[in-house]
């Protein structure tokens, strides 16, 4: 048997871009968004986790209002509805959500390498929310930005992708119904995040469920390679669950929660 043993210090991070669909048919989404978002703002307070929150449209990469919403915020849910109230309904048409990520993510851009938003150490997580396909495709492929967003962190465990969009393969139909979001299942799928259906009628489990997908993980390589079912965890004296085994890089990854 090999024991290997850790300390970890300081705070959990996490950067998250919420990528919100502003075309006419989205009202009662952005609403849905709205209503619910102190569900997942609570996973994050509950979990202590230092984390910033920023709104781009599927038709513009710059910040909704130039604005970040911390964990340091007096009212960050209130922030946050502010500006998701602020988003409107009269943006383009054809929603290009793939691409604005991929800009808003640009060296020099709001959320690029050396902007205050993107924090080394931090894990990257990006939201997608729209009731129809992603139209990026002339301007760039969702393996494209799938590749973007990995080559901005040094481990696979710190960048993720949801979406809340029209379900897998034909849409849904309920709630005003929704397009299948093509293009944000690619990315989704790409980088190991979650995808769920617009057309939900709880988004307080929506969001709840979202956030604790967007957890931090932390990775442990081990000094021995282990056969794996016989792996034990303990963190602070008691067997934790919660883990998973990497096997190509020989680690640990825990969640924050």
């Amino acid at each position: 048997y090999v024991t290997d043993n850790f300390e970890q210090d300081g705070h959990y991070i996490t950067d998250i871009l919420f990528v919100i669909d502003n075309s006419g048919s989205m009202y009662s989404n952005q609403t849905n968004l709205k209503n619910n978002f102190d569900s997942f703002i609570a996973v994050f307070s509950a979990a202590g986790v230092d984390y910033q929150l920023a709104f781009i449209t599927t038709d513009d990469e710059n910040f909704v209002n130039g604005t970040i919403i911390t964990s340091a915020s007096a009212d960050p849910i209130t922030e946050a509805t502010d500006t998701i109230d602020s988003i409107s309904t009269t943006g383009s048409a054809m929603e290009k959500g793939l691409y604005y990520s991929y800009l808003a993510t640009q060296p020099g851009a709001d959320a690029g390498i050396g902007s205050s938003f993107l924090r080394t150490g931090a894990k990257l997580v990006v939201v997608y929310v729209s009731d129809e396909p992603d139209g990026s495709s002339a301007y760039v492929s969702p393996s494209d930005v799938s590749s973007h967003f990995a080559s901005l962190k040094s481990s696979s465990s710190m960048v993720v992708a949801h979406a809340v969009a029209g379900d897998y393969p034909s849409g849904c139909s309920t709630n005003g119904g929704a397009q299948f979001g093509d293009g944000y299942y690619d990315v989704v799928n790409d980088l190991g995040g979650t995808f769920m259906s617009i057309c939900a009628t709880d988004w307080g489990t929506q969001m709840d469920t979202l956030a604790r997908e967007s957890l931090a993980t932390m990775d442990y390589p081990l000094s021995e390679e282990p056969i794996e079912d016989t792996i034990e965890v303990i963190v602070d004296g008691t067997v934790d669950t919660d883990w998973s085994y990497d096997s190509s890089a020989n680690s640990i990854s825990l969640n924050v929660a």
